[in-house]
Order: C-alpha cells, then structure tokens, then sequence
C-alpha cells in the first residue's frame, strides 16, 4: 500500500475551476469543499502519473469511492492541515488525526478502546476509523506518527506492504506496530 500525505495549504494555489471538475458531493463549507476537492484531484493526478492508470473514474457504492476499473482501490483522509491517501490492490482504509487535547477518557469508555493517554486514544481512533473506511474486517493494519499527526492504514491483505510518501516525496522509514 502507498500512503500519500499533501499539505491542504496547496489547494489555495490550485484554480477553482479545475477543483470543480473533482467535486463529488455538495459542500457548503469552504474549507471542507477545498479538502474534497483537492482530495480527488490528487487521487486523479497519483493514478494518472505515479500508477500510469488512464482509465481513472470514480465511482460510489454507498458513501465509498472506488475506482470503475479496480485497477487499484484508494481510500481518503482529512484532518486539519493534511489529506492522506492510501492505495492498494486491495480493499484499503486510511484515517489522518492531529493530535489535540481533548477528553479521551469518556469517548474511550464509549467506544470501548483500552487508553491511559491522548496517543493511545488517537492510535486506536485511528484504527477503528481506518477499518470503518475499509468496510470490513482488517488483516493488517499500520500506524505511523507524522509531526502532530497519527495515521493508520488497513488492508485485507495480510501480506500487505506499506510505504509512506511525504508531498516531496521523501519515503519515511516504516515503524513497528
């Protein structure tokens, strides 16, 4: 699995009108509609130049987004300043979080997660939203912790191998789970 992770900023430096053309639902919120946007331009613009895909429509069963082809399955994240997107041969989930303070404890009780700290919490948000992403049951999953920021991808795949791939590129080594 190829992770990416863009800096949302650059969206201000896209032009609206080619925006437009990734819109796949009504956003009335400027900066969500930006995310959305810029989201499916990059996931176009990875399949097009990094997978050499051409035939790259996108296609909803339910809420998730897949490729008409299946050439490669994708899977999308926000979270304030950064969009994360996973691809796969597989079925794939990928959740992005800042980390900010919060009260963990009680939504920890609620959703059931075991945390004695805010990492713990988003490592296990992460987790649980990654596998929603992915619609199923997850063999294998992968954590990585970027600057503020946790992010953890989910595959069918037991077997799957994950890279993670900065807006310049750099490859970040691969942490233990």
């Amino acid at each position: 699995m190829d992770i990416f992770i863009i800096e949302i900023i650059d969206a201000d430096n896209v032009h609206m009108e080619l925006l437009k053309e990734f819109q796949k639902k009504e956003i009335n919120n400027s900066k969500k509609w930006n995310q959305h946007c810029l989201s499916y331009l990059m996931v176009d613009r990875i399949l097009r130049d990094f997978y050499k895909i051409e035939n790259r429509e996108v296609i909803f069963n339910g809420k998730k987004p897949f490729l008409k082809s299946r050439e490669k399955f994708f899977s999308i994240s926000h979270s304030e300043d950064y969009i994360a997107l996973a691809f796969s041969n597989y079925d794939c989930g990928i959740d992005i979080e800042k980390m900010k303070l919060r009260n963990f404890e009680e939504i920890s009780i609620r959703m059931g997660f075991k945390c004695n700290t805010l990492e713990d919490f988003y490592n296990e948000w992460t987790k649980y939203e990654a596998e929603y992403k992915l619609g199923k049951p997850a063999q294998k999953f992968k954590k990585f912790r970027f600057e503020d920021y946790i992010i953890t991808a989910a595959s069918v795949n037991i077997q799957e191998n994950f890279e993670i791939y900065i807006q310049n590129e750099q490859i970040f080594p691969n942490s233990n789970m």
